[in-house]
């Protein structure tokens, strides 16, 4: 029986990929969990494993294409057996799977009748006495574009930032509009959009992220972060518990921590560092804390993957410090300034982003005091941690100021009740008014 190869989903916000290369030709025989297919999405670079034994067949997309998650890629077939004429279960029921639909052409300029009625930001120019006669053009930013993604793969991103190109202004030619790495080399080598010298340029005035009026489709990352999140909550039981702790002591070791290693790491280490390191403990010390439901199962994990929300340009990515229960501080610290050196890069690999097991999102650095956190599954717990605050509080009768911080932890009720849940929440509050207890 025929066995579908579909593109996997690699991270929340992941909606297509893109097929780079096939590993192995096609009516070879492979087997279960060899790797037959190397692909790219905006985030990272990673490869298919094959579901079943059997022969390679039906390739559906080739090298290029992009496919939706879930979309068909190929079929495992067993010897002298033909492929499905189509897919049976297309993405999205109905509609028809990316890898079959031809490439939207991408205008290279629209008819001036065409032009978007939206409100056009125009780039200041500022003339310098040393320049020439020639003007100086910038590219000029509409509304809706504002804030806006740019689809571009891994190499094109990174290809932009050797040559200092800035993505936004070029068209790209790669599947759906995606910018290649040929275009951003061919753009390096026209005059208008070439690395600038040392002679002083003029920067674009940028409009605000959002104006009044503008209308914001829900389409790409911004779609699927919004369907990942309502799943999450239609799926699971949730429920958050709020508490508030003494940070008086976190705060302290955090400063007298930055200063002792900074020269020895080239960093300072951050509050997130130290609250990865005590979730690692007490996730360690209540398992059911760390723990998914996998069918009518629930499966306590026998490791520790605390996940640090974080953004990546204008994305969402939850990375993953591996045993997090085992590593002492400076090792997490290492771990986390290289996760988020390779977020903001695209560099981070497909281990990076899966596996976690908790996790953990700081807004504390917005000035929000308290939230809840929306379960990113399968995970059975987030924690929500808010801002460091100054408050007066009643201490032995008499009044004393207090560093107060707020958790916020939202729990699956069918995994953990609320008693367990809250000892958990109470483990963590007091390694952060005792964080020495770490040391």
């Amino acid at each position: 029986m025929a066995t579908p190869i579909r593109m996997p989903l690699m991270g929340m916000t992941m909606e297509e990929g893109v097929v780079s290369e096939w590993l192995v030709d096609e009516g070879a025989e492979i087997s279960k969990g060899q790797e037959i297919l190397e692909f790219e999405t905006d985030k990272i670079n990673a490869r298919v494993e094959a579901p079943a034994d059997g022969f390679l067949g039906g390739l559906a997309a080739k090298p290029g294409d992009a496919v939706k998650v879930q979309g068909l890629l190929a079929w495992v077939l067993e010897a002298g057996e033909s492929a499905p004429a189509e897919d049976p279960d297309p993405p999205g029921g109905s509609e028809t799977n990316a890898a079959f639909a031809p490439a939207p052409q991408v205008p290279v300029a629209a008819p001036a009748a065409q032009a978007p009625q939206t409100p056009v930001v125009e780039a200041l120019v500022v003339k310098d006495p040393q320049a020439s006669a020639v003007p100086v053009t910038a590219p000029v930013l509409q509304a809706s574009n504002i804030g806006a993604r740019v689809k571009a793969s891994p190499l094109a991103k990174r290809v932009a930032r050797e040559l200092r190109i800035d993505l936004a202004t070029l068209i790209g030619t790669g599947p759906g509009g995606r910018i290649v790495e040929n275009d951003v080399v061919n753009a390096s080598k026209s005059p208008s959009t070439a690395a600038p010298s040392t002679t002083p340029t003029i920067a674009p005035v940028l409009a605000p992220e959002l104006l009044a009026g503008s209308v914001i489709p829900m389409s790409g990352v911004r779609r699927i972060i919004a369907e990942r999140m309502q799943q999450s909550l239609q799926q699971s039981a949730q429920v958050t518990l709020v508490a508030e702790t003494d940070a008086r002591r976190f705060h302290d070791l955090r400063t007298e921590l930055a200063a002792r290693h900074e020269a020895a790491l080239g960093f300072r280490i951050s509050y997130n560092d130290i609250l990865v390191r005590i979730c690692g403990q007490a996730l360690r010390e209540h398992a059911r804390a760390n723990a998914s439901i996998v069918g009518d199962e629930i499966h306590l994990h026998d490791v520790v993957h605390v996940g640090l929300a974080m953004e990546a340009g204008s994305d969402l990515v939850v990375a993953n410090v591996k045993h997090a229960d085992r590593k002492s501080l400076v090792e997490i610290a290492t771990d986390i300034r290289s996760l988020v050196t390779r977020a903001r890069a695209d560099g981070l690999g497909l281990d990076d982003i899966t596996g976690g097991t908790f996790t953990i999102t700081n807004l504390g650095a917005y000035g929000v005091d308290a939230f809840t956190p929306v379960l990113n599954p399968p995970e059975a717990a987030i924690l929500g941690v808010g801002a460091l605050r100054e408050k007066a509080v009643a201490q032995d009768g008499e009044v004393a100021a207090q560093l107060s911080m707020t958790l916020s932890l939202t729990f699956d009720h069918r995994v953990l009740d609320g008693a367990p849940a809250a000892r958990f929440l109470a483990r963590i509050r007091e390694l952060i008014e005792q964080p020495y207890l770490l040391l």
